[in-house]
């Protein structure tokens, strides 16, 4: 089985959280509070005697980052892309963070992951995918009903979560692929599931009226009552 990281926002930033996470295998990706406590760590020769070795080598001013040891590794037109590995104080480990700094005003912002051999193209990769998954989550929610399951097995409780996410991207694939890519617009579960459920109560009524869909007048009327009340893109 593969590395399985978790992307979450900053409220979830706590070593409490986190560590049972980490002894789980399971690594966070997740945004950082712009005034973080975190430590160079200290790579130079060790001195001889007794005593404590040097560990950290001096707090991370993240207003004005060390650029010799937090290394640019992308640019684009919006920002500029940093990322070293770092000692969180909160999370009390090491951690690799990416660092971005916007090119107009300056401002930067903080991302960690607690897996220190993941790239930095991938943290922001992944990162940046959360969006999207917090829209696939709020569409299982609202209406593939995602937390009404009553079971208590774990089994049981496994194959509902997967069901309810698996019916928002089947119905996601059901409406893009049809379409050339240019066509493609805005996609709303809410108005797949009315769409359908219109679809259901349309046909229902026209059939027991025994009107005749070739009909180009009955057409336009069934299209009508099928698109009732979905939200323009």
């Amino acid at each position: 089985m593969g590395v399985k990281y978790l992307v979450a926002d900053g409220y979830f930033m706590k070593h409490d959280f986190i560590e049972p996470l980490t002894k789980e295998e399971l690594h966070v990706i997740t945004k950082m509070r712009p005034d973080a406590n975190l430590r160079y760590p200290y790579n130079g020769v060790k001195a001889k005697g007794r005593g404590r070795p040097k560990l950290y080598d001096g707090k991370v001013d993240c207003s004005c980052i060390d650029k010799r040891r937090i290394r640019k590794f992308d640019e684009d037109e919006q920002a500029v892309y940093y990322s070293g590995i770092v000692y969180s104080i909160a999370l009390k480990q090491m951690v690799r963070i990416v660092y971005m700094q916007d090119k107009q005003s300056n401002c930067y912002q903080l991302l960690v992951c607690t897996d220190t051999q993941l790239s930095a193209e991938q943290i922001l990769h992944y990162y940046r995918l959360r969006f999207q998954i917090e829209f696939l989550i709020r569409d299982a929610k609202q209406y593939c009903g995602l937390e009404q399951c009553q079971a208590r097995s774990e089994q049981k409780l496994y194959f509902h979560f997967n069901m309810a996410l698996s019916s928002v991207s089947v119905a996601k694939a059901a409406t893009w692929l049809c379409l050339p890519a240019e066509k493609r617009g805005a996609f709303s579960m809410r108005n797949i599931k009315l769409l359908y459920y219109n679809k259901m109560i349309t046909e229902t009524i026209f059939s027991n009226l025994a009107l005749d869909l070739s009909s180009n007048k009955i057409k336009r009327l069934y299209n009508k009552c099928i698109n009732i009340g979905s939200l323009a893109a």
